[in-house]
C-alpha cells in the first residue's frame, strides 16, 4: 500500500502541470557577442533589463561548482529536494539560540522559490518544499544546479553566476578559479552587505569563513575580494569590467538580430544568445589605434573623426568595423556610425565609372581629352584637376590611376549619367537610388553622398571578378554570400590592374610611397570639395579596406590634409592582415578573364605601336578591340587630333594638330554669360575656342567681321549684352554658336 501511494505521489509530482517552470525555462538571457575567436565583445541585458548570461553547468569547473554547493547545500547530491538532516540540525540550532540563526533551504528549494515565490511562514515553506520535490522528479541534479547557477540573484540587477563573474572579474564563469568563486559565493546571502564593490570589509570576513569550509587559500581569497572591489573606470555600463569593444559594430549587430525577439530551443528552453561574429578583435583594436594616432596629428586641422571598415572578399565577412574615433566623445558626435553615415566620396566613384566604360566598348588604351572643357546643359560645369594643370590627351589607364578630373567628366558625359546611376545601383549604392537624377555630370567626381560601407562592398568586386556579395556579420551565417555578376571579369581585371599600376599613377601622385606595399595591392583615394571628407580604399586578393576621415558636422578642415593620410591607415591594415595570414597562392590575375591579348601600344596615342612611336608599353586588350596602328607619330614629327590645337599652342607643347572640320568648342550652344558689375565692360571678354580650322580663319560676331583666330584657334570677343551669334569660317568649313550675355 505504501509503495502504491509513493508511486502515485511520484506520478503527481512528475506529471501534474507546472506552468511556472515552463515560463521559467523560457525566460530571456543576455545577448553575448563574441569575435571570430570567441573573445567577448559586448553583453546586452535581457529584455527585462537584467543582466543574465546562460552558462552550461558542464562548462563550469568542478571546483567552482563545489564552492557554491558547499556554501549553500553540501548534501545537494544526496537528498530528494528537501534535506531532513539539515531541517533537524536547523531546528536544534534555532531552539538552542531561541531565535532563527540558520535556514535549511536546499539549492532545489531556493530554485523553487525563484521559479514560484511563496508567502513567508510555515505554509510557504511547505509549498516551497513540495515544488522542490516536483523539480527533483522532473529534472536531473545537474539540470537543477545549472538552472540555479543561472538564476542566483546577486543584486545590482544581475542574475546568475555568468553575468556576476563578468561584472566583478571581467571573465566568464568557466574562467573563474576557486578563490574568485569563494568571493562571489557569499554575495547572494546578503548582496548589499557582501558584494565587494559596496562593502569589501564585510565581504572579506564572509569569504574567509567560506574559504575555511572549502579548503581554499585565505590569501588568494583576500586577493580575489580586493580585485572584485577595485574601483571601476568610467564606462557605459554599470561596471566597466564587462567587455565593451567595437560599440558601433555591436549596436549594428543588436539591430540586425532584432534582439527584441529571442528564439527558443527544440526542448522549449531559452537558447543562450551567444553569437560568434566575424569581427577580429585584434584587428579592430589595431585599426582604432591607427585611426586615433592619425587624428591626434590633425587636431589643429579640424579633422575630428574617422571610420574604418575591413572585409574578407571571398565571403563578405566584416573583420573590422570602427564607426568613429571614440564612442564616448559626444563633443564630436562619437556615437554616430561613420560606416553607415553618408558623405561625398570625391574621386572614389571613378573606378566604377571606368569599369562601366570598359563594359561599354572603351579600352584602357582609349585616349581621353584632359583639356579645359565645359560640360552640362542648363548649368555649366567646368571641372579642373587637383593640381590645376591640363595634360592633353591621356590614356584611360593614366586618367584613372592619376585620378584626373576632366577625363572622368568627359567619360561620364558620353556614358550617360542615368546609365552610371544604374550601374552604381547594381553595385549596392542604395544612396544613389534614393536621389536619382539629382547629380548631373558632377557624379563622376563624387558629388553624391554615399556610405563607407557601400564603397567598401562595391570596391571588393574588382577582386571578385566583377561579382558583388553581401556583407556577413555572423561567423556561421553563410546565407548572405550569394554573388551577383555586376561587371565583366575583364572590366574587373583592368580596373584592378590600373589601380595597382605605379607607373600610371605618377602623373597624379608621383612616387606615392604610401601605395607601395610588399604585396600586390590596389588603392583609390578621394577628397571632397573643401576637404570635408578624405577617403581611401585599398584591396588585395583577399581583403578590402576602406577609411573615411573628416567630421560629422560637415565643417571644412583648416589647411590641406590629403587623402594620403587615410591611405596610410588602409595600407597598414592590409599589411596587418597579410602578415597574420600570408597569401601563398599565385596571383592568377589574368586567368579566366576571357579572350585577352597583350598588345604593344604607343604610350601617346594608345594605338598599336610603330617604329616612329617615341614610347611604347604593353596593354591587355580584348581580342576584338585591338587598335589600328598609330598615325600620330610620323617621320616628320607628332600630329595630334585637331581638338588639341589650343592646348598645344597655349601649353607650348611640341607637335601640331590636324586640320579637320572646323568646330567651336567654347562657348557651348545656349550658354548664358553675366557681366561683372564691378569691372568696366571693356575690360571683360568672352573666349571663343575652336579646333580644326585653318590658319587665319575669320570670326564674325552678329554678322560683322570681328577678327581672325590666333594660332591656338582662339578669339577673344568683346562683351555686349543681349543674344549673340558667333560664326567662324575658313576656306573649307564653317561653324556657328549662339549664346546670351546678361
Amino acid at each position: 500500500m505504501f509503495a502504491l501511494f509513493s508511486f502515485a505521489a511520484y506520478l503527481a509530482l512528475r506529471f501534474l502541470p507546472y506552468p511556472e517552470l515552463t515560463a521559467f525555462l523560457e525566460r530571456d538571457y543576455s545577448l553575448v557577442l563574441t569575435d571570430k575567436n570567441g573573445v567577448t565583445l559586448r553583453v546586452f541585458p535581457a529584455r527585462d533589463g537584467v543582466r543574465r548570461e546562460r552558462t552550461n553547468v558542464q562548462d563550469v569547473p568542478q571546483g567552482i561548482r563545489n564552492v557554491f554547493i558547499r556554501a549553500e547545500d553540501r548534501r545537494f547530491y544526496h537528498h530528494i529536494g528537501v534535506d531532513p538532516v539539515a531541517v533537524i540540525a536547523r531546528a536544534i540550532r534555532n531552539a538552542s539560540a531561541r531565535r532563527v540563526v540558520s535556514g535549511a533551504s536546499t539549492i532545489t528549494m531556493q530554485l523553487a522559490r525563484l521559479i514560484k515565490p511563496h508567502a513567508r511562514g510555515f505554509g510557504g515553506k511547505i509549498a516551497e518544499a513540495v515544488d522542490a520535490l516536483r523539480l527533483e522528479a522532473r529534472l536531473s541534479k545537474d539540470a537543477i544546479l545549472e538552472l540555479w547557477l543561472n538564476a542566483i540573484p546577486f543584486g545590482s540587477n544581475i542574475e546568475g553566476l555568468g553575468a556576476f563573474s563578468r561584472a566583478r572579474f571581467g571573465v566568464a564563469a568557466a574562467e573563474l578559479d576557486e578563490a574568485r568563486a569563494v568571493a562571489l559565493a557569499v554575495v547572494p546571502r546578503r548582496p548589499g552587505l557582501y558584494d565587494p564593490v559596496y562593502n569589501a570589509e564585510a565581504a572579506l570576513v564572509a569569504a574567509r569563513q567560506l574559504a575555511v569550509r572549502c579548503n581554499v587559500d585565505a590569501a588568494a581569497v583576500a586577493a580575489a575580494v580586493a580585485e572584485a572591489a577595485a574601483p571601476l573606470s568610467d564606462g557605459p555600463t554599470a561596471d566597466a569590467k564587462t567587455p565593451f569593444y567595437a560599440p558601433h559594430f555591436t549596436e549594428r549587430m543588436r539591430s540586425l538580430l532584432n534582439y527584441e525577439e529571442s528564439s527558443k530551443g527544440a526542448s522549449g528552453s531559452r537558447i543562450q544568445r551567444l553569437i560568434k561574429t566575424t569581427l577580429d578583435l585584434d584587428l579592430q583594436l589595431y585599426a582604432e589605434e591607427r585611426l586615433g594616432a592619425e587624428l591626434a596629428k590633425l587636431s589643429l586641422n579640424r579633422v575630428s573623426n574617422g571610420s574604418v571598415l575591413a572585409i574578407e572578399n571571398s565571403t563578405g565577412a566584416v573583420l573590422c568595423y570602427v564607426g568613429s574615433a571614440s564612442w564616448f566623445d559626444d563633443a564630436v558626435s562619437g556615437k554616430i556610425d561613420g560606416v553607415q553615415a553618408r558623405n561625398q566620396p570625391g574621386s572614389c566613384l571613378k573606378p566604377f565609372l571606368y569599369a562601366l566604360a570598359l563594359d561599354s566598348g572603351f579600352g584602357p588604351n582609349a585616349i581621353l581629352p584632359d583639356i579645359p572643357s565645359v560640360f552640362g546643359a542648363g548649368e555649366a560645369y567646368i571641372p579642373v584637376n587637383f593640381n590645376r594643370r591640363f595634360n592633353g590627351p591621356v590614356r584611360m589607364r593614366v586618367a584613372l590611376a592619376s585620378s584626373l578630373n576632366v577625363p572622368a567628366v568627359w567619360m561620364l558625359e558620353r556614358i550617360g549619367v542615368s546609365r552610371f546611376e544604374d550601374s552604381l545601383e547594381s553595385l549596392g549604392f542604395t544612396s544613389i537610388a534614393e536621389k536619382r537624377g539629382a547629380y548631373g555630370t558632377g557624379l563622376a567626381l563624387g558629388n553624391a553622398e554615399v556610405s563607407l560601407e557601400e564603397l567598401v562592398r562595391a570596391f571588393s568586386v574588382f577582386q571578385r571578378e566583377g561579382k558583388l556579395t553581401g556583407l556577413r556579420f555572423i561567423e556561421e551565417d553563410h546565407g548572405n554570400t550569394q554573388s551577383i555578376q555586376t561587371l565583366s571579369p575583364y572590366a574587373a581585371f583592368v580596373i584592378r590592374d590600373i589601380l595597382s599600376d605605379k607607373a600610371s599613377r605618377w602623373m597624379g601622385f608621383g612616387a606615392a610611397p604610401v601605395f607601395s606595399t610588399p604585396f600586390q595591392s590596389m588603392f583609390k583615394t578621394g577628397t571632397a570639395n573643401q576637404y570635408q571628407n578624405i577617403w581611401a580604399l585599398g584591396a588585395t586578393r583577399r581583403w578590402t579596406v576602406g577609411v573615411w576621415m573628416g567630421n560629422f558636422s560637415g565643417m571644412t578642415v583648416v589647411g590641406k590634409t590629403g587623402s594620403s593620410i587615410p591611405a596610410r591607415i588602409a595600407a597598414d591594415i592590409l599589411s596587418a592582415l597579410e602578415m597574420a595570414d600570408p597569401d601563398d597562392a599565385p596571383d592568377g590575375a589574368v586567368n579566366g578573364v576571357g579572350e585577352m591579348v597583350e598588345v604593344e601600344i604607343c604610350a601617346f596615342s594608345g594605338m598599336r605601336a610603330t617604329r616612329f612611336c617615341a614610347g611604347t608599353l604593353h596593354e591587355w586588350l580584348l581580342r576584338e578591340r585591338t587598335p589600328d596602328v598609330c598615325d600620330w607619330h610620323r617621320a616628320g614629327g607628332v600630329v595630334y587630333p585637331s581638338e588639341y590645337q589650343s592646348w598645344l599652342a597655349e601649353w607650348l607643347r611640341v607637335g601640331q594638330a590636324r586640320r579637320g572640320d572646323g568646330t567651336i568648342r567654347l562657348p557651348r550652344r545656349g550658354s548664358v554669360f553675366y557681366v561683372d558689375p564691378s569691372l568696366p565692360v571693356d575690360a571683360q571678354a568672352i573666349r571663343i575656342e575652336t579646333f580644326g580650322f585653318g590658319d587665319d580663319a575669320l570670326v564674325f560676331v552678329d554678322g560683322v567681321l570681328a577678327g581672325r583666330l590666333d594660332s591656338a584657334g582662339v578669339f577673344v570677343a568683346p562683351v555686349s549684352r543681349g543674344k549673340r551669334t558667333v560664326f567662324v569660317e575658313d576656306d573649307v568649313s564653317g561653324a556657328h554658336v549662339e549664346f546670351e550675355v546678361r
